[in-house]
């Protein structure tokens, strides 16, 4: 349902940008320049506040200071999930690399001020891998290449390339998940314990990361693991999870939950990680599921196809015919596009309109 609202979103947002003409945005562009030098300021600010707070940066102390991953891994949970600060700030750290960034780093590098848009996508590159996570810096280049392939309305030649770039990128990344579960299912049998009567490709790599033959190339790894397998095994726990038990549905106040240990994602990541791989997961963990698995722990079905009819009409608001074609209004649309692509797979809608920045 999910697929099928989105596609016919995409089709309804074509139709709308068929009618509208193509207006040259430099002189429109200029009216919001206060507006984005204000950004620029909170793309810099925002940053050194958080590393203030924290007192120190996990990828930092893993190259310079030699820590072990697993102590990483708790310093990461530190820097941003379990910080004590109210939750709209950690909602403002998010914002720098998945929406105030990407605007400026645009405008700035469309606006022939190439040096300054260099240095601030050093600047939250920097920030984009400061936890030393690999979501971050991810969603940050995906969303700066859908900003600025929207913004270049007048090179339709890298605008193409760029099209062409994202796609082959997706492409790679099914194939390179495809080609890492065929080679987990065939090594199972040989490694995992025969506890595991049903078993995940992420399974496998769990149950027998130290074998040889379980990996692939570090490319391929990452692009198949962690953003192919990861996103379908974890939303396959949360149908599983709330499939059944009456107890374990929520209602809808739950969305609104910020304890860690109360939340969905933290339940779920318990029973289907933890508690199984207890050597690899701690308690505080976060399991996200897609929109359409958050929505039917709400709901069921009903709810799932409510999601989709929200989601139609998010992607239609997105491609709207605004008083202008502004510089900054196509940026926005582009920003909008990349996340509603990007996290529909693996975040529920009240993170997308929030967190995100699409609400």
């Amino acid at each position: 349902m999910i697929s099928i609202a989105l596609s016919f979103g995409d089709a309804i947002a074509s139709k709308i940008k068929s009618t509208q003409k193509n207006n040259d945005i430099s002189g429109s562009s200029r009216k919001s320049s206060r507006l984005i030098f204000l950004i620029s300021w909170l793309v810099i600010i925002i940053p050194l506040f958080h590393f203030y707070l924290v007192g120190s940066i996990p990828v930092f102390d893993q190259i310079f200071r030699g820590m072990s991953l697993n102590s990483v891994s708790t310093e990461r949970e530190d820097f941003v999930k379990l910080l004590d600060v109210p939750y709209f700030i950690k909602v403002l750290f998010n914002w720098v690399s998945t929406i105030f960034g990407p605007i400026c780093i645009t405008w700035f590098w469309v606006n022939k001020r190439k040096i300054l848009s260099a240095c601030l996508f050093l600047w939250v590159l920097l920030y984009s891998i400061a936890s030393s996570a690999s979501g971050p810096i991810l969603l940050f280049i995906w969303v700066l290449s859908f900003a600025f392939s929207h913004s270049l309305v007048a090179k339709k030649l890298l605008q193409s390339a760029l099209a062409v770039g994202i796609a082959g990128a997706l492409l790679f990344c099914v194939a390179s998940g495809v080609w890492l579960g065929n080679t987990a299912t065939s090594i199972a049998s040989s490694c995992l314990d025969s506890s595991f009567k049903t078993f995940t490709p992420g399974d496998v790599f769990r149950g027998c990361q130290n074998e040889p033959g379980v990996w692939i190339n570090p490319v391929v790894n990452r692009a198949g693991y962690r953003i192919f397998l990861t996103p379908v095994e974890v939303s396959n726990h949360w149908y599983d999870f709330f499939d059944g038990d009456p107890s374990k549905k929520r209602n809808f106040l739950d969305i609104f939950e910020r304890t860690n240990s109360k939340q969905a994602s933290n339940k779920v990541g318990v029973w289907a990680y933890t508690d199984r791989f207890p050597a690899s997961y701690g308690k505080t963990i976060s399991a996200n599921g897609s929109i359409d698995a958050d929505a039917f722990s709400l709901g069921g079905i009903p709810a799932i196809a409510l999601a989709s009819l929200l989601l139609l009409l998010i992607r239609i608001f997105i491609s709207m015919s605004f008083s202008d074609e502004s510089l900054f209004i196509r940026i926005l649309e582009g920003i909008g596009l990349a996340q509603l692509a990007w996290l529909t797979n693996s975040a529920p809608l009240q993170a997308i309109l929030l967190p995100q920045g699409l609400g």
